[in-house]
C-alpha cells in the first residue's frame, strides 16, 4: 500500500534490491516493478517505436517554433539579463576550483584506501577462481562421502560460500564512489565538528555499514579458503582503517539512522 512506504529509505540504501527486506516499502522499487510489469504485458514493435519518436520529434519542432518567437519578443532581454553567460575568466576559474576539489578528494587517505580495495578485490576475484573452485569440489565430496543427515550441512558450506562472495563482490565496488561523495560531502559542510549535513552522515552510515557486512563476509570466506589467509587479511586491515577513518571524520555517523534501514 502507498501509504506504507517509507520516505526517503531509497536516499542512502546499497543499491541491492534482491537482497533488501524493505522492497515493499520502497517507492522507487515499487515504481520500477511496475515499470517491468508494463514493459511485459505491452510489447511494442519496431514500427510502432518509430511513430512514437516521429511524433516527440514533430512535438519539438513546434515546441522551438514557439520558443523562437518568444525569443524574439517581450522574453529575450529579461531572460539574458537574469541569465548572463560566464566570462572566460569565471569559466577558468570554475574549472580550476573543481579540478582542485577532485583531486583534492582524489589524494584523500580514505579515497586511496577504497580505490587500493577496489582493485585488489577485482584482482582476486579473478585470480581466486581455482582455490574457490577447489573448496567447491571439496565440499561437494564431503557431500557425497557423508550420510544423508550430515550432507545438508555440506550444502549449507557450499551455499554460504557462494553467498560471502556474493557480499563482497557487490559491497567492493559500492564503497569507492561513496567514499568519493562522502569527502566532496566534508569539503562542502566541513569536519565533524557539527557541520556535517544529513547528506554526509547518511553516505557515511551507508560506507560504515558497506564496510561491516564486507569483513563479516570475508572473516567467513576465509573459514573455507585457508590457504587466501594473506590477501583477506589485507583486505580485512583496508576495511578496518576505512571504517575508522570515517568515524573519525564524522563521530556521529554511527548513530545517524537512515530512513527505514536503521532502527
Amino acid at each position: 500500500m502507498t501509504s506504507d512506504f517509507i520516505s526517503g529509505i531509497y536516499n542512502y540504501c546499497d543499491y541491492w534490491c534482491d537482497r533488501c527486506a524493505f522492497t515493499r516499502r520502497c517507492r522507487n522499487f515499487a515504481m520500477g516493478e511496475e515499470l517491468k510489469e508494463e514493459g511485459r504485458g505491452k510489447g511494442r514493435s519496431d514500427e510502432e517505436n518509430a511513430c512514437f519518436w516521429n511524433s516527440v520529434n514533430g512535438t519539438l519542432a513546434r515546441a522551438r517554433e514557439q520558443l523562437d518567437a518568444l525569443s524574439a519578443s517581450r522574453f529575450a532581454d529579461e531572460f539574458w539579463d537574469d541569465c548572463e553567460e560566464p566570462d572566460e575568466d569565471e569559466m577558468k576559474e570554475f574549472t580550476q576550483r573543481d579540478e582542485a576539489e577532485r583531486n583534492v578528494v582524489k589524494a584523500h587517505p580514505l579515497s586511496v584506501i577504497a580505490r587500493n580495495y577496489f582493485m585488489a578485490v577485482r584482482k582476486w576475484l579473478e585470480s581466486s577462481k581455482p582455490d574457490i573452485a577447489t573448496a567447491v569440489e571439496n565440499i561437494v565430496a564431503q557431500a557425497r562421502c557423508e550420510v544423508e543427515a550430515t550432507a545438508g550441512d555440506a550444502r549449507k558450506e557450499f551455499d554460504e560460500l557462494e553467498e560471502m562472495i556474493e557480499v563482497v563482490t557487490w559491497y567492493h565496488t559500492l564503497l569507492y564512489p561513496k567514499t568519493g561523495r562522502f569527502l566532496h560531502d566534508i569539503l562542502r559542510d566541513g569536519p565533524a565538528s557539527g557541520l556535517c549535513g544529513e547528506d554526509t552522515l547518511g553516505t557515511a552510515k551507508l560506507i560504515l555499514v558497506s564496510a561491516d557486512r564486507s569483513i563479516s563476509a570475508w572473516k567467513r570466506i576465509l573459514e573455507h579458503l585457508p590457504s587466501q589467509e594473506t590477501h583477506i587479511l589485507r583486505f580485512l586491515i583496508m576495511l578496518d582503517r576505512l571504517r575508522r577513518g570515517i568515524e573519525k571524520e564524522t563521530p556521529s555517523a554511527r548513530a545517524y539512522l537512515r530512513p527505514g534501514l536503521d532502527k
